[in-house]
């Protein structure tokens, strides 16, 4: 299994100095260290050891990437401090026997009940994303043991997990254990025992088998220690006044993690150097004054006024295929290159391609121009054409007219009237004939000036013209254009005879419309009809 220099070194450092405390344990004599300052072996090695756990927390917790695992890392860490703070306070800053003595004592169980808790939670990240969230069904495991601590810190109230049958004047020597107690060993190994089994699952999971051995040993070690411990033939054995109970759970607890971390249980970035250095990136790292401290395999190492022309943006290397770029991170630079040889060759042909199709259209453009103009010019047409198809019997009629002019001068005065009211007609019907093609709803009054125009036509010939038309009222383009032609067709059919007119237009809630209409003596009414204009 390979060990990187980084997790040796601190793998070392953690070690040496509990190693050091374990002798310390095995001197019983106190003696003077330190010239003018009086500090037993125990107090000297409670402090080593209590500086030594939170040495290791602060050189582990940056190597996990993983938010909420380096949480309750911090949390069981705090859990060890606080069992250790618990113990110097116990046995070197109050009376000996005395009543805070003891509740230090209790107290212990605080932090043995809850650390498996949250050692349990930070094993749950094994082999899980960045990302990843516990379940809420966890958080019930803070339930039994916070029952467990309550329990046995009220224990004089109950003794039912230490029990005292002389009274608690030798409580320190003359005590038996009772249900509370075990129950906090059994809640702890519950604990450690879900450890074990997330830590078993995410190497078979990641098949890290050959890696696997250093937590097996530190698990032998772990449950070897007790035996020994509690065996009271082998009370000569040095191991036993090596370490007490306590250190020995916090040094196997911190022990086991470390073994995690080196056997890639858990995900740290020890070995991020090392893959970095042969990753197939264009990248590297410089420090803050610009110079590249770590680079991959296939990473350049560009000049310092290169990386400074690129800091936070890009800039291209003087090779002009190579596009140098960089963003700032903690304690300096993180630079990569990309090749551009070939978005270049892209660009040129894409200039070129550019005004290519800027001249396509350009003339494109002027292609759509010419077109809009012949289908306006089409559409034009086609209604110039429908205006004349619908007004060719009064064109007709006025061109027999023009050409067949009278030669008595009444008989031709009678002809230039009667032209004058066709005139009238032709220009105001085309009106609405091309409106009907914008516009499909008209006004009465728009309706009225059709009427109006041919009316002055009509008294110009001395018919008298009467208008009754309703202008608040509106009318669609096409019934508009019938009633003015049923109108045109009534006067017409009506020469030379007529004398007298009158035209009333309203609007009809059934019909649409209604156009009543006075010839001489005749009235003719004109409603709406799906077929056309009846009468």
């Amino acid at each position: 299994m390979d060990i990187n220099k980084k997790s040796l070194r601190r793998l070392i450092s953690f070690v040496l100095p509990i190693v050091f405390t374990g002798f310390l344990n095995t001197v019983i004599v106190p003696v003077k260290v330190l010239p003018l300052i009086f500090i037993h072996f125990g107090e000297t090695s409670s402090v080593i050891f209590l500086c030594v756990i939170i040495y290791w927390y602060f050189n582990v917790r940056r190597s996990f990437p993983q938010k909420q695992l380096r949480y309750n890392v911090a949390f069981f860490t705090a859990m060890f401090i606080l069992l250790k703070v618990l113990t110097i306070i116990k046995y070197y800053f109050v009376i000996p026997g005395s009543t805070i003595a003891r509740y230090a004592w209790y107290a212990y169980y605080f932090p043995l009940t809850f650390a498996p808790v949250f050692m349990l939670f930070a094993s749950l990240h094994f082999g899980k994303p960045d990302n990843y969230r516990i379940s809420g069904k966890w958080y019930w495991a803070f339930l039994p043991a916070a029952l467990i601590s309550a329990a046995i810190l009220t224990n004089d109230l109950h003794q039912l997990a230490f029990s005292f049958p002389n009274g608690f004047t030798d409580w320190e020597h003359d005590y038996t254990h009772g249900i509370f107690y075990y129950m906090a060993f059994i809640w702890s190994g519950l604990g450690m025992l879900g450890v074990i089994i997330l830590a078993v699952r995410s190497t078979f999971s990641r098949r890290l088998f050959k890696t696997a051995w250093l937590p097996l040993l530190i698990l032998v070690m772990i449950g070897s220690y007790p035996l020994i411990y509690t065996n009271d033939a082998a009370n000569r054995l040095f191991i036993q006044k090596f370490f007490a109970m306590n250190d020995f759970i916090c040094i196997s607890c911190i022990l086991l993690w470390e073994s995690f971390v080196i056997s890639k249980i858990v995900v740290s970035n020890s070995d991020y150097s090392d893959i970095f250095a042969a990753s197939s990136l264009n990248a590297g790292l410089a420090d803050t004054d610009l110079q590249v401290r770590q680079v991959s395999a296939r990473g350049v190492r560009p000049l310092p006024e290169q990386l400074r022309a690129a800091q936070n943006g890009e800039a291209l290397l003087p090779d002009g295929d190579t596009l140098l770029k960089s963003r700032t991170v903690s304690g300096g630079l993180f630079y990569w290159t990309e090749d551009v040889k070939e978005l270049r060759r892209l660009s040129e042909k894409l200039a070129d391609s550019a005004d290519y199709l800027e001249e396509e259209n350009a003339m494109l453009r002027v292609s759509a121009q010419i077109e809009e103009g012949r289908r306006q010019t089409e559409e034009q047409t086609k209604l110039y054409d429908r205006v004349t198809d619908a007004l060719r019997p009064q064109l007709e009629k006025l061109d027999k007219l023009l050409k067949n002019k009278p030669e008595d001068e009444e008989a031709f005065r009678d002809s230039l009237k009667t032209a004058g009211i066709i005139v009238a007609y032709i220009k105001r019907r085309s009106n609405l004939l091309i409106q009907a093609d914008i516009k499909p709803v008209l006004t009465g009054t728009e309706l009225a000036l059709c009427f109006e125009e041919s009316a002055k036509a009509l008294r110009m010939a001395d018919i008298s013209c009467e208008l009754c038309i309703d202008k608040e009222a509106n009318f669609s383009a096409r019934d508009a254009d019938r009633l003015y032609e049923e109108f045109e067709t009534a006067v017409e059919s009506s020469f030379p005879g007529l004398r007298y007119i009158r035209v009333a237009i309203s609007e009809s809630e059934e019909d649409g419309f209604l156009m009543t209409l006075t010839l001489n003596e005749d009235a003719f009414v004109y409603k709406n009809d799906e077929k056309g204009v009846s009468v």
